[in-house]
């Protein structure tokens, strides 16, 4: 048995020790635990992740194929504004998330399981406050600069807590074309097909449209009871210079489609979906 190495650079030096072809899913033994067949393998959208479903095995990370990251650090580069964050330090209270099963089950019911065994998003558990929380990552630093707890007790007020910078949004995905949603749930919902880019709430604010500007076409998709907030959003938006917007009515909020729901919605997008 390989002795399993915890740091994250060694663990991707096994990984491309496999010669990957590109574009692929597929799952095999994990060379870290000796598992039979627990090492899911995704080379698809120009990236590398991995994660292993053994109980005992904690092999997973990710890494952006070499294409996307020039992209966003070229759009940035010709923004010279752009504001640095101060980074986050996460509390000794942030602890894995296999230390709750309430935290566990909570992201599988809520549509997050995927962004995280998929290392597509950070998420940890607030062992002080009882709340699954969403790591925030700088654009342009890729360092934490906050993070989004939800609360596991219905009761609790505030349901969303924000940790540290509040204006920066959560993103989940690597995709070139964004969603913009309500909260982290949808995002991590959307990021099977696209970019979800969590705004926390339902108000843009201007330093959000910075970390919008990597991100070719921009589609708007809130909850179902903020279709008109949607519009004021795009609006905002393309008065702003963007002319890539696309409204999308929900009938339902976006948290709760499933990936194929959510692939047919946004690949069977029509022209009339622009109109405003």
């Amino acid at each position: 048995m390989r002795s399993y190495p915890l740091n994250y650079k060694q663990q991707l030096e096994v990984i491309k020790g496999l010669s990957l072809d590109k574009d692929i899913q597929l799952r095999m033994d994990c060379p870290f635990c000796s598992g039979r067949n627990t090492l899911s393998i995704d080379t698809s959208d120009n990236k590398i992740s991995w994660y292993c479903f053994h109980a005992s095995c904690s092999a997973k990370g990710r890494q952006q194929g070499q294409k996307d990251m020039q992209y966003v650090q070229k759009v940035f580069q010709q923004n010279n504004n752009v504001k640095v964050y101060e980074e986050f330090i996460i509390p000794d209270s942030f602890q894995s998330l296999y230390s709750n099963n309430n935290a566990m089950h909570w992201i599988s019911d809520n549509n997050c399981w995927e962004s995280w065994s998929w290392a597509r998003a950070d998420i940890k558990y607030d062992v002080q406050q009882d709340r699954v929380v969403f790591l925030i990552k700088n654009n342009h630093t890729h360092k934490i600069v906050g993070a989004v707890g939800r609360a596991l007790n219905k009761k609790e007020f505030p349901k969303w807590y924000m940790y540290g910078n509040k204006d920066v949004p959560f993103k989940c995905g690597s995709c070139e074309d964004a969603v913009i949603v309500e909260d982290c749930t949808s995002a991590c919902a959307v990021s099977n097909v696209l970019t979800g880019i969590a705004l926390m709430g339902t108000k843009l604010k201007s330093t959000h449209k910075d970390h919008i500007k990597p991100y070719k076409n921009l589609y708007i998709c809130l909850d179902r009871d903020a279709t008109t907030k949607a519009y004021d959003i795009a609006k905002d938006l393309r008065s702003s210079g963007f002319d890539n917007v696309i409204v999308k009515p929900l009938e339902d909020d976006l948290k709760y489609y499933n990936t194929q729901e959510i692939r047919r919605m946004f690949y069977g997008l029509s022209d009339d979906a622009r109109d405003t």
